[in-house]
């Protein structure tokens, strides 16, 4: 929508910059934290088409990934931010994303997609050598990448992203991030009461009272689970799990879009 003066949306937890990518195609100046610097290494790489070209293509092992994570000065911060966000279970930022039985089946579909070897896919699956034929002829290659789509959708639309002049990215804790007024501020801290990812020992009080005071001047939208009662829920999202096994589900928590009782009460707009 058009606005009369242009504002700055501030993402202080940034993350995939799932936010901040809409906000930018949007025509909003946006400045992208996350305190995790190896993510912040990995989008500024996205978006200025640094990435090597067969990165989304490369099958990553457990042992790779184990030993990448626990040596990460021996690469680059990029590469350990793309495991993280990538290669994790559930984007926890730590632990591989398939446990020991299911990733032979993932490697194995991988040798079918990326090397035309059915070998070891015969062993898992109950697959015709029709279907496998059929798969193998494929001339388009996006045909077979469907398995590894989540992987190069994100990457692919940030890259698109790498001319825009109205992107400032930090990794810095959100208390740093320079705030001038009208700025709208959205924050996606990590939430109460779930896995902690790979920043710790989160204050969520010291949290909440720096968006209290925040909120006197500028518009602060916080997205959680639950948070304290002094602030208000404007949006509910009911969602189901996605780490659940097929045939499984299971109904998660309601995420929604709080704000400080006093934007409330004022009822405060804003033009998203």
């Amino acid at each position: 929508n058009q606005r009369e003066k242009k504002t700055t949306l501030i993402d202080l937890f940034c993350g995939g910059f799932a936010v901040g990518e809409v906000f930018c195609r949007n025509g909003w100046d946006v400045i992208a934290n996350d305190k995790n610097e190896y993510i912040i290494d990995l989008l500024k790489k996205t978006i200025n088409n640094e990435l090597p070209k067969d990165i989304a293509s490369k099958f990553i092992s457990s042992n790779e990934y184990k030993e990448a994570m626990k040596n990460k000065g021996n690469y680059d911060k990029w590469y350990i931010g793309y495991l993280m966000s990538v290669w994790s279970f559930g984007n926890n930022q730590k632990n591989y994303m398939y446990g020991k039985e299911t990733e032979p089946i993932k490697k194995a579909g991988y040798d079918l997609i990326f090397n035309n070897d059915e070998t070891n896919i015969l062993k898992y699956i109950n697959i015709s050598k029709k279907h496998i034929s059929f798969i193998k002829n494929q001339k388009n290659w996006g045909t077979k990448i469907i398995a590894l789509q989540r992987i190069t959708k994100s990457l692919q639309s940030l890259q698109s992203l790498q001319r825009l002049q109205s992107l400032q990215i930090y990794s810095k804790n959100y208390k740093d991030i320079i705030i001038k007024k009208n700025d709208v501020i959205y924050c996606d801290p990590p939430y109460i009461n779930t896995a902690t990812y790979s920043e710790n020992n989160f204050n969520h009080a010291e949290f909440y009272d720096w968006v209290r005071n925040i909120s006197k001047t500028n518009s602060v939208y916080v997205s959680e689970y639950q948070a304290p009662e002094d602030f208000k829920p404007i949006m509910i999202f009911n969602k189901r799990s996605l780490l659940c096994g097929a045939g499984q589900k299971k109904e998660q928590p309601s995420e929604k879009l709080f704000i400080h009782e006093d934007l409330f009460k004022k009822h405060i707009k804003v033009t998203l």
